[in-house]
C-alpha cells in the first residue's frame, strides 16, 4: 500500500509548524510520519522536536516524526521498512529552502514514486509580510511558483483590500496553483489530492532525471546526480542557550524595542525560556516586529531548565544580540553562544 506525500513549504514564520498542528488535531484517526527539516541546530517547537541521534521517534499521539540532516534517501528507506505504523507522510521544509529540492525523489525515481506519492506540494504564506519576503529573497518567491496550494494564512492582520491584492499578485506569479486563505483561529480544509496532474504540470520545470540504475526494490540509493540548492548567502542564524533564568519584565521590553526600530533585516526569533520564580515554560517569538509570548506545559522535575533561543535574518550581528540576551539574564550570567551560517 503506498503512502501519501505532502510538503509544506513557506518562508520563515509563515505558520507551517502550526498548519501541522492543526492537521494532526483535526484528523485524530490518522498516523502520520513527520519529516522536519530545521534551518540551524535546534529545533524549539515542543510538540514536534527531535533529538539529533535519534533516526525516527514516536510522538505523543502515536505519529513518527524524524529530522531530515542530509539524506532524505535513507530516512525514506526506515519509512519504507515501518509503512505499516503510519497512513500518510508529511514533510515540513525549512523556512528557507527550495521545496522543488525536497520534491525531487518523488517525481523522478520509480521505486519512491510508487511506494510515496507526492499528492501535494502547499505553501503557507504569510500576508503581512510576503511582499517583503519576496522583495528581499529568491527562496520566497520559488516556494510560491513551485507549490500547487498557496495557503494565504494571518489574514487577520491585514485589510480585505491587502488579502484581495495579494490573491491577484499570487495569480500572476503562479497560475496553476489553488489559492485558500485562514489563520491560526481556523485553517480552511483542502481538497488537494485531485490536483496530481497540477503539480507534476507545476514541478516539470525543476525536475531532472537522476541515474536510479536498476533497482527493483528497497532500499533505494542516493542518486549519483541529484538536486542541490544553496539559500541565500546572507542568510544566517543565531543560537544562543542559557542555563540561568531571564527576568521576563527586561527579556520583553528589550526584544519590543529591538524588533520597534532594529529589526528590518531579523525575518524569525523564536525561544524557548526559562522564567525566573515561573514553574510554567515561556515561548516568545516574533514575525516581523510583531513580539508574542505564549506559556507552554510546566517544567519536570527530572529536566534541567534552560532557555534556547533562535534569530534568523540577514547578516545578523551576533555581538549585539548577545549584549542584548544578556542584559536580560536575572544574576548576569553568561551564554553559550553557538552560531550557524
Amino acid at each position: 500500500m503506498n503512502k501519501p506525500v505532502t510538503i509544506l513549504t513557506g518562508f520563515l514564520g509563515a505558520g507551517k509548524t502550526t498548519f501541522l498542528n492543526h492537521l494532526l488535531k483535526e484528523n485524530k484517526e490518522k498516523k502520520y510520519a513527520i519529516i522536519e527539516n530545521e534551518f540551524g541546530e535546534q529545533g524549539i517547537d515542543n510538540e514536534l522536536v527531535v533529538h539529533p541521534d535519534e533516526t525516527i521517534v514516536e510522538l505523543n499521539n502515536g505519529c513518527l516524526c524524524c529530522t531530515l540532516n542530509d539524506n532524505l534517501y535513507d530516512i525514506l528507506n526506515d519509512l519504507f521498512e515501518r509503512r505499516d505504523e503510519f497512513d500518510e507522510l508529511i514533510i515540513e521544509a525549512t523556512g528557507v529552502a527550495d521545496p522543488t529540492g525536497l520534491a525531487q525523489p518523488f517525481l523522478s525515481h520509480p521505486l519512491i514514486k510508487e511506494h510515496f506519492p507526492l499528492t501535494a506540494i502547499i505553501c503557507l504564506i504569510d500576508a503581512e509580510l510576503i511582499e517583503q519576503h519576496i522583495e528581499e529573497t529568491e527562496e520566497a518567491l520559488n516556494q510560491i511558483i513551485f507549490s500547487d496550494v498557496l495557503l494565504i494564512n494571518k489574514i487577520d492582520l491585514v485589510s480585505e483590500h491587502q488579502v484581495s491584492s495579494l490573491e491577484d499578485r499570487l495569480r500572476t506569479l503562479n497560475p496553476l496553483a489553488d489559492i485558500v486563505k485562514g489563520n491560526k483561529e481556523g485553517f480552511p480544509q483542502i481538497e488537494y489530492r485531485q490536483n496530481s496532474e497540477k503539480l507534476q504540470e507545476i514541478l516539470q520545470l525543476g525536475e531532472q532525471v537522476v541515474d536510479t540504475g536498476e533497482q527493483l526494490s528497497f532500499p533505494v540509493q542516493k542518486p549519483h546526480s541529484h538536486h542541490h540548492h544553496k539559500h541565500t548567502e546572507e542568510i544566517n542564524s543565531q543560537t544562543y542557550t542559557f542555563d540561568q533564568p531571564f527576568d521576563y519584565k527586561r527579556l520583553y521590553q528589550q526584544l519590543f524595542v529591538y524588533l520597534t526600530f532594529q529589526s528590518k533585516d531579523l525575518y524569525r526569533m523564536k525561544g524557548l525560556i526559562w522564567i525566573e520564580n515561573e514553574a510554567q515554560q515561556y515561548i516568545f517569538q516574533s514575525v516581523g516586529k510583531r513580539l508574542d509570548v505564549q506559556t507552554k506545559r510546566p517544567w519536570l522535575a527530572t529536566e534541567p531548565k534552560k532557555s534556547v533561543i533562535v534569530f534568523i535574518g540577514k547578516q545578523l550581528k551576533r555581538e549585539g544580540l548577545e549584549r542584548l540576551l544578556q542584559q536580560c539574564l536575572s544574576d548576569g550570567k553568561q551564554v553559550n553562544q553557538q552560531t550557524i551560517n
